[in-house]
């Protein structure tokens, strides 16, 4: 999510990626860093590369994930479920020190991580698309100029 972020970051600059600067960087990061919640980093990813917040984008393109949710109860949010079934099982076993989960448990969290991987690819491929009809709209309105 974070090189998502910085990416898109670096390319809405306008300049190239060579041409960051150290503060440039360090703005963007603190930019990240002070998103301390999964849920907060998904929308604010999603509406980075997609403009709508990463339930919305999600729902667009469920079809992505539909076999990794595995017990995920359509009233709760996706970035819920995703939060539950993948950040907070990692934060039990990384900070916690909890081991005491089954193949079943791994196998959901493996499903989970693949299919927000997928999100992720769909939305930098959004953001791609978008970013090539801006251009061609930019260009088509300079040879209207022109002529």
């Amino acid at each position: 999510m974070a090189y998502l972020f910085l990416k898109w970051k670096g390319m809405d600059s306008g300049r190239l990626p060579s041409t960051n600067t150290k503060e440039d960087n360090e703005e963007w990061e603190g930019e990240w860093e002070s998103m301390r919640s999964i849920g907060k980093r998904l929308d604010e990813l999603s509406r980075l590369l997609t403009d709508r917040p990463f339930d919305e984008f999600s729902v667009l393109n469920k079809t992505l994930f539909e076999s990794a949710l595995t017990g995920y109860d359509r009233a709760t949010s996706l970035k819920k479920f995703f939060q539950e079934q993948l950040f907070d099982r990692r934060n039990a076993i990384a900070h916690y020190g909890k081991i005491d989960f089954c193949k079943q448990d791994g196998e959901q969290c493996l499903s989970a991580a693949s299919a927000l991987i997928g999100i992720f690819h769909a939305m930098d491929r959004e953001r791609i698309k978008r970013m090539g009809d801006d251009h061609k709209k930019a260009r088509e309105s300079i040879s209207v100029g022109d002529n």
